[in-house]
């Protein structure tokens, strides 16, 4: 139990310490890439957009990396691990579908960069919050439990509402103004499924690299819940520094 307890230290922690260095080193490329996408492909539209929301998926910001893969570690195996990716990018696809399809009404300058660190804040303590309960449920009732599918579709619904929210503001107005025959809701849809597939690949990669070496579903879901519970803190102080600085 020591050595298997200390397994799970070590792998949360060394997986998270990668995904925050992933976050803080790698340059925003996303809305580069994303006018470069629309530039190139002019009006195939549905395309562009799906190309746009793959990036966003295999780019590690905050809301991507640091949740999916932890939700999945903590799962007992592939499929679950495929269903909590779902759940989490199905509930920012709801969010970014309907933002789009209301983009009319939205004044971009109104919100941008206003409350982005507050998003960051609070998914933190989401995190934080969720990985207690499912440790103190642990120790209650033995076995190692895992978040159900309605805490992780809760948890999108809020992160949906961070930075790649308005860079899916940006593109539905841009598309709105270059091309008012595309239905706006479109948008959303597609840059939110594009970014699950794009996640999903990340994740199969990380769950499956990581059952292999570990050999043991309880040890990796351990260690999901200790890489949620450090991101999340990491969460909350990228948010203070954001406000701040």
């Amino acid at each position: 139990m020591h050595n298997g307890l200390r397994l799970d230290v070590v792998l949360a922690v060394v997986i998270a310490t990668a995904i925050i260095i992933a976050i803080l080193s790698m340059p925003d490329i996303l809305e580069p890439v994303a006018r470069a996408i629309l530039s190139s492909l002019g009006y195939v539209l549905p395309a562009a957009m799906l190309a746009i929301g793959v990036v966003h998926g295999l780019k590690p910001d905050e809301h991507t990396w640091p949740i999916t893969i932890s939700y999945a570690m903590m799962q007992r195996d592939t499929a679950r691990a495929v269903l909590a990716t779902a759940t989490f990018t199905g509930a920012l696809t709801l969010v970014w579908t309907a933002m789009s399809a209301l983009v009319g009404l939205l004044p971009e300058a109104l919100f941008r960069g206003v409350y982005d660190w507050l998003v960051d804040v609070l998914v933190g303590v989401t995190m934080i919050a969720i990985a207690a309960i499912y440790l103190r449920k642990s120790r209650e009732e033995g076995g190692e439990a895992a978040p159900d599918y309605k805490a992780i579709w809760i948890h999108g619904l809020g992160a949906a509402f961070g930075g790649d929210f308005f860079v899916v503001l940006l593109l539905a107005l841009t598309v709105k103004a270059a091309a008012p025959w595309f239905p706006a809701a479109l948008v959303g849809f597609l840059f939110g499924f594009g970014s699950f597939l794009g996640q999903l690949g990340i994740v199969m990669l990380a769950y499956r690299g990581l059952v292999s070496l570990v050999r043991a579903p309880q040890i990796l879901v351990r260690a999901g819940r200790l890489s949620l519970l450090i991101l999340g803190f990491f969460l909350i102080g990228l948010g203070i520094y954001t406000y701040f600085s």
